[in-house]
Order: structure tokens, then sequence, then C-alpha cells
């Protein structure tokens, strides 16, 4: 395949609409023996449903790049390589890296840089003891939201379990562990143009293209293995069975935002279709082997786009 044939990703959006069953993926704590309260969300029109922190998801997207970068040859640094969820504000002070740089972290962290970090600045102590830092910063390239159940279209069973001590003298434990089944929309936006920049002033900081190129790969691989392979809280013993899934992919190749469209709403693959061309290309998807077959597409054949010339 020639250069002038790969197609330039600037920003694309995966609009979603996936179902699980007997899943229990985001939590919002305990009461009493009941183990996993669902998380829970009021729509616009006052209806509560069920919810998964994109939180979650984004966590879990970040651990399975850092597999895929691992694998492929783009760096980690030392936190990432050691999951250490601080990323860049992790090394500051350990030995070598005393005076960090947006550069510096950007061209040897691939996950740093698809995830983003946070590094406050800090002022030098009055006695000298601490010099100042600056403050460094990089914005997540993806962003998730919360996937919320379609109102009439979720449903939550409660299962007793029981945990045993080491004698007859410690009893047992008696738990209920809720676990839910549902249709859920899902929206994810991926800005391609920014693997490799400093987001704070918009400038590129990885010159080598290959690599922006291998990073790009990784994310959009970590994507797609995401919705085909669930994740999140609970899979060691309530590993969801994914039954469903359809929606579009919008991929915008120049500046501007490739548009979300919420699978709450019905029609909302005919809405993105209808858009097809002024806003980006779309492609709608309406099985878990159509997507699988229209990301791996992306994978082989994309690379991420380069912002304008900017005016001096």
């Amino acid at each position: 395949m020639t250069a002038d044939s790969r197609m330039l990703v600037y920003e694309m959006s995966i609009n979603a609409r996936v179902t699980w069953q007997a899943h229990s993926l985001s939590n919002a704590g305990t009461d009493g023996s009941i183990r996993t309260l669902p998380r829970r969300q009021l729509l616009a029109d006052g209806t509560d449903t069920d919810a998964c922190s994109g939180n979650i998801a984004k966590h879990h997207h970040a651990m399975l790049l850092a597999e895929y970068l691992e694998a492929g040859g783009p760096p980690l640094c030392p936190a990432c390589a050691a999951r250490d969820g601080r990323r860049a504000t992790a090394l500051y002070g350990l030995p070598g890296y005393e005076d960090l740089t947006i550069e510096r972290v950007l061209n040897e962290c691939g996950l740093c840089d698809a995830h983003g970090f946070l590094l406050p600045a800090k002022k030098a102590a009055s006695d000298g003891s601490t010099e100042a830092r600056p403050r460094l910063s990089k914005h997540s390239v993806i962003e998730f939201s919360f996937a919320l159940a379609l109102p009439g279209c979720q449903y939550e069973s409660e299962q007793l379990t029981t945990r045993c001590g080491d004698s007859k003298e410690d009893g047992q434990m008696l738990m209920k562990r809720p676990g839910r089944s549902g249709e859920y929309a899902l929206c994810v936006r991926y800005k391609a143009v920014a693997v490799g920049m400093d987001t704070d002033k918009w400038t590129m900081r990885v010159a080598d293209q290959a690599e922006r190129t291998r990073r790009h790969q990784a994310i959009l691989a970590a994507l797609r293995d995401q919705l085909l392979s669930p994740s999140g809280a609970m899979t060691a013993t309530i590993l969801p069975h994914l039954t469903g899934l359809s929606g579009a992919i919008v991929v915008r190749s120049s500046v501007g935002r490739a548009p979300l469209y919420s699978a709450l709403e019905a029609d909302f693959v005919a809405r993105l279709t209808a858009m097809a061309g002024s806003m980006g290309t779309v492609l709608p998807f309406e099985t878990a082997d159509e997507y699988c077959a229209a990301m791996s597409r992306l994978i082989e054949t994309s690379d991420p786009g380069m912002p304008g010339p900017r005016t001096p």
C-alpha cells in the first residue's frame, strides 16, 4: 500500500450499542452484606438507569495499551513499565529525572503520551531546601463516556454467595452480589492528531512519524480489543457475556471534531451516516465481527494526522 492510499485520522469517534449479560463492570461501593452496589445515572427525562464508569474503561484501556506498546517497540517510562498510574508524575525526583521536560516525557513514553499526566507546579522552599518545579501536563488523547443502559433494556439479579473461615467456629459470611444484564450506549473519542503533541502549547514533540504511527496502531488495537473482550470490576468471577455490538465509527481526516451521537437514541447510526462526507467517513457496523474488521482495517491502513501550519 502506498502512502497516498493510507487514511489520515485527525480525530475519530466510536458510537456503540453494546449488550452485556450477567456483568458487574462498574460499582459504587458496598452496603452491609451487599458487596457491589451498581452505579446509577439519572437521564435528562428523570429516568434512573444503570451506568458503567468511563474511568474504569480508561484505566483498562491504559493497561492493555501498555502491553501493546511493550510488544511493539514504542518505549515506556519506568513508571508506566511498572504500571504506576501516576505515570510521569512518579518519575520526578528519581535519579536522572530531576529536570523533566515535556519533550523528554513524550519521546520516552507512549503511554504518558496517549493517556496524559499531570505534574503540578511547585514553588521553591523559602529556606532553599527545594527548588521550584514547573507544571508539566498532557491531556489524554482518549476520552470515554459512561456506558448508559437503555431505559427498559436493563435488569438486575442478586446472587447469594458464601465465604467460609478456616474452621467451623469461624462460621460463614453471607454476601449478595448483584449482576446486571442490558444494552448500553457507549461513546469514545480519540484525537489522533495529538499523538506525540504537547497539547498545552499545541506543538509536536515527537518528530519521528513512524513512531507516531506505531503508537496510533497500538491505541486502536487496544480500543478494538476492549469492546470485544470486556474488562472492568469483578471480572474474575463475573466475566460478562458479550451478546451484541452495533454502531458506527466516524473518522475525520481534516481539522475539526468527529461527531458523537449516543446510542440512547434508536436512530443514532442513521443520524451519523447522514453526516458522512461533510463531517468525515462513517463506518457502520451491525455485529461484533464487523466492528473487528473495521477497526483492523484502520489499524493496518491509517496514520495519525498532523496539525495545520502555525501562523507566526
